[in-house]
């Protein structure tokens, strides 16, 4: 009997919903899913707008506000996620889905060029502390390394330059000063270790404008780069001013990769995989070129070449979970051409510097604390040559090193300690054109040896809201046999979880160079340079991811060496010109004072970066002369600042502002009218205000096995005329001097692009 064609529906449809419901339970039961978050492995927070693709499917996500994502209806196996946000590392991550099943997991990525890692900090505290009691301090991650180093100069140091506090005031050069210390007072540490072999630079000039610097070490391997102003505790000694920590980041224990760079002025490659298959450790190795002439032709009416190559490597190796061995590696070499036309038998003609680093660690971690041994190698050799191929400076420095460190936690109380021996060998030659003699003089000509050595012992006492942490230092110096003890005080008191007082006081002392000591210009009674520094800071959080604080520092020294008879001057009306051959007295003494103000930001989401505005005066009293004067590196306002905004996961703006009032141009100068004259006072002509902003733009582009990262900047984008100091042309009939300012970089558009596989 046939059906009527309503009851021939019903059937119908009822057939086809039993089907599309097995399918779909088929489908179900044959498929998975993964969820989870992606988080900062090193704080924890949780990451937006976060692409979440899987590789075979080529199905994506992005995360949500909480860092939450989820892959549904996946084929059940083996599979292949491909994790990636502009300002993070690439990873790829192997998960198993069982089928009907859902696999929860979390994606810990590493900011910058970091790597994949299983361990995250769940302190959840954006604001990383080296040294808690420290008032003024600041981290850089791997992440605002890569935004702040800059694209045409490709280094680290740059980061540095944006720090709050810092003057930078040459585009040129990577050093930098922090409350009017210069940077031979800086304390430089790589990896553990005191090392002042970190610039491809022309070394032992006095007219430092003739050339440039770059740090030789590759951005793309640091983890983090850490600032303390003032007032930190003394595990290295030997330095009077700030410490700058640099700390490379081991290589991928997950897989191998490479990545390759081409920026502004260099290409680099970086190459890292696990050792073995119990991946119990890894290696890491990179390499760079420079063509750095080709931009400074473009830069600079006159003639000029400055090329460098470097390499670095790390090796790690874990033989138990309790032990570490570290090996790490730096070096490089540079070399400086001049071509101007006006170039005379007695100019540079050609600088040549090349550094050789090598450090070894062993790390033993124990359930209250934790031992380490390190040892490190060292040699830089230098020469500078004239155009009639007469060598101006020769030298080198060769040194050995071993130390120990140690910490034990004891309930509230941590105690701390360490020491270390230095045996340094150091040679010198310099000549100089002697117009009257009509040939070249020897001005200094020396080698000799001696060892270092020091120790230092302290504890910190962490009781609720109250830190306490004093130290002591000890150090003898063979050349001078001279032993010195530094003592420091640090303090915190949290008034409530989200405000701070935080202080510091300490001695820190700098022994006299080699050539500050023996050899012809050696001062005559020399002793180590002294700094009393005292730190007081407030500071205030704003949620969790915002802050502002203020710090007053004051930094009273003494026994600084100044060679006063070899600057040109004008005394009693007439031009005294500089004698080559003036040695070394320890007759400097004087103050540095003055306040820090920030307010910052940090957060892997959203804004982040920082305001921070300085006001310090350093002033000097040369008690041999009589003499006062500011310091060549005072710098009364100062004004830095940072932003990053990630709009998407492929797409970031970063931009910088450095600005300040700039330092004295150093010597005997004075301005009348148009003109600029010798002075019998030091110090009183000033640099023109000092102003530069920066704009960068970084794009990723995605494929199943490989990521390009295209980064766009230009430097100095209002075009400002920024000048810096350049030993001016004098005559000495009339007192005028001439080309006393040299213009630095304009606006200069650039770009670079990084490629992970």
């Amino acid at each position: 009997m046939p059906m009527s064609p309503p009851v021939f529906r019903r059937v119908c449809s009822t057939v086809l919903l039993a089907i599309t419901l097995c399918a779909s339970m088929g489908a179900q039961q044959g498929t998975g899913s993964v969820t989870g978050r992606a988080i900062d492995a090193k704080t924890g927070a949780p990451l937006e707008k976060v692409l979440i693709t899987d590789q075979e499917t080529r199905r994506s996500t992005l995360t949500d506000d909480r860092g939450g994502f989820a892959l549904r209806d996946l084929p059940p196996g083996r599979r292949r996620l491909i994790v990636s946000v502009v300002g993070y590392a690439r990873t790829e991550r192997e998960v198993d889905i069982a089928a009907g099943g859902t696999l929860d997991i979390v994606v810990p990525l590493s900011e910058g060029t970091g790597t994949y890692t299983t361990s995250v900090t769940v302190s959840g505290d954006l604001f990383r502390a080296a040294d808690p009691a420290v008032a003024a301090q600041q981290t850089l991650g791997s992440a605002d390394i890569q935004n702040l180093r800059g694209v045409l100069a490709d280094d680290p140091l740059r980061a540095v330059q944006v720090l709050p506090g810092v003057v930078a005031s040459d585009d040129l050069r990577s050093e930098f000063s922090v409350r009017g210390s210069d940077f031979n007072h800086v304390n430089l540490t790589v990896d553990g270790f005191s090392t002042p072999f970190l610039l491809h630079t022309v070394r032992a000039i006095e007219d430092r404008s003739a050339s440039g610097s770059v740090a030789m070490i590759n951005s793309d391997i640091l983890d983090e780069v850490t600032l303390l102003n003032g007032g930190y505790p003394q595990r290295f000694g030997n330095r009077t001013g700030a410490e700058a920590d640099f700390r490379l980041r081991e290589g991928s224990r997950e897989r191998r990769q490479a990545r390759v760079a081409v920026s502004g002025t260099n290409a680099s490659g970086v190459f890292e995989a696990p050792l073995g298959r119990t991946r119990r450790g890894s290696w890491l190795a990179s390499v760079r070129q420079s063509y750095l002439n080709l931009v400074v032709h473009q830069l600079r009416d006159e003639g000029l070449e400055f090329g460098f190559s470097d390499a670095q490597a790390k090796l790690v190796f874990d033989p138990s979970a309790a032990n570490r061995f570290e090996v790490t590696l730096l070096a490089g070499r540079s070399r400086l051409q001049e071509l101007r036309d006006d170039l005379d038998t007695s100019d540079l003609f050609v600088g040549k510097n090349a550094s050789q680093l090598a450090i070894a660690s062993w790390r033993r971690t124990a359930s209250r604390g934790v031992v380490t041994a390190r040892a490190l190698g060292a040699h830089n050799d230098f020469s500078n040559d004239t155009t009639g191929f007469v060598n101006l400076d020769r030298g080198h420095d060769t040194q050995a090193a071993g130390r120990v460190d140690a910490s034990i936690t004891w309930g509230e109380l941590q105690l701390e300690t360490g020491g270390s021996v230095d045996w340094i060998d150091q040679g010198r030659r310099r000549a100089r054109f002697s117009s009257a003699l009509n040939r070249y003089n020897s001005i200094n000509d020396f080698r000799d040896h001696a060892a270092r050595a020091g120790a230092y012992g302290g504890f910190t006492w962490h009781h609720g809201p109250f830190l306490v942490g004093p130290g002591v230092r000890a150090d003898r110096w063979g050349l001078t046999g001279e032993t010195t003890a530094s003592p420091w005080l640090q303090g915190e008191w949290k008034v409530t979880p989200s405000t701070a007082f935080r202080g510091g006081a300490g001695i820190y002392r700098q022994f006299p160079d080699f050539e500050q000591v023996i050899g012809s210009l050696g001062a005559p009674d020399p002793h180590a340079e002294r700094a009393e520094q005292y730190d007081l800071g407030f500071e205030q959080r704003l949620g969790s991811s915002t802050r502002w604080q203020i710090t007053l520092y004051d930094r009273q020294e003494q026994g600084f060496f100044r060679r006063a008879g070899a600057e040109t001057r004008l005394v009693a009306g007439r031009v005294v010109r500089g004698v080559p051959t003036t040695r070394y007295h320890g007759s400097l003494e004087g103050f540095a004072r003055g306040v820090e103000v920030l307010l910052q930001r940090k957060s892997p989401n959203g804004l982040a970066g920082w305001v921070s505005y300085s006001f310090g005066r350093n002033q000097y009293r040369d008690t041999l002369t009589g003499e006062t004067f500011w310091g060549d590196l005072d710098q009364r306002h100062t004004l830095n600042v940072y932003a990053f905004y990630r709009l998407s996961d492929r797409f970031s703006l970063s931009g910088k502002l450095r600005a300040g009032t700039n330092v004295p141009a150093p010597g005997y100068y004075a301005s009348q009218g148009n003109l600029f004259v010798l002075s019998t006072d030091r110090n009183t002509l000033r640099l023109p205000t000092y102003s530069r902003i920066d704009l960068r733009a970084n794009r990723t582009f995605n494929w199943p096995h490989r990521r390009l990262t295209l980064f766009a900047e230009v430097m100095n984008v209002l075009n400002r005329e920024n000048v810096r100091f350049n030993p001016p042309g004098v005559n000495t009939r009339t007192g005028t001097v001439s080309n006393l300012f040299e213009r630095l970089i304009p606006i200069v558009p650039s770009a670079g692009i990084l490629i992970e596989f």
